[in-house]
């Protein structure tokens, strides 16, 4: 097993890897800033939206338009967290060994009080989970419509057989 992260890389792992589920989901490099915000619990929005500009800020996110995508720092910041945890980094992340960039960018995650945890460390680590539950849960809209249209075709042949 790898070594332990910090509070910092923790919180910064935890939304790189937001942003890359949700691109990858969607088969895109990148994907809506807004719409990942929204997918959050309004309570931790505020600790969210802080971090992503963190992120961006050193280089480990870029933003192009409304969409934001791992940079080349970020998908090496990934490969870190992936190695801490334990777990053979992906081909998708990439696995330069070049401390002195590693390193630079723990630096400045670790100083940078954007990263500290606004809350239990617990509950920012099943943050995905409870993202990915919570889509889960919720019905597609196009299935509640055709549940207001069959309910309005019901009542006006009820109303016409009345007649």
């Amino acid at each position: 097993m790898g070594q332990a992260l910090s509070d910092n890389e923790t919180v910064a792992g935890v939304l790189m890897m937001l942003v890359r589920q949700r691109a990858g989901s969607s088969g895109a490099s990148k994907t809506s800033r807004t719409g990942l915000q929204a997918s959050v619990p309004v309570d931790e929005r505020p600790g969210v939206r802080r971090g992503l500009d963190a992120l961006l800020e050193h280089g480990l996110l870029v933003m192009s338009g409304e969409d934001i995508g791992v940079t080349a720092k970020g998908k090496l910041f990934l490969a870190h967290v992936q190695r801490a945890r334990g777990e053979t980094p992906t081909a998708y992340e990439h696995d330069d060994k070049s401390p002195a960039t590693l390193a630079a960018i723990l630096v400045a995650i670790d100083g940078d009080e954007r990263l500290d945890p606004q809350g239990p460390l617990d509950d920012l680590r099943t943050l995905p989970a409870r993202l990915e539950g919570y889509r889960a849960s919720r019905t597609p809209r196009y299935t509640k419509g055709l549940l207001v249209l069959g309910g309005l075709a019901a009542a006006a042949a009820v109303f016409a057989l009345l007649r």
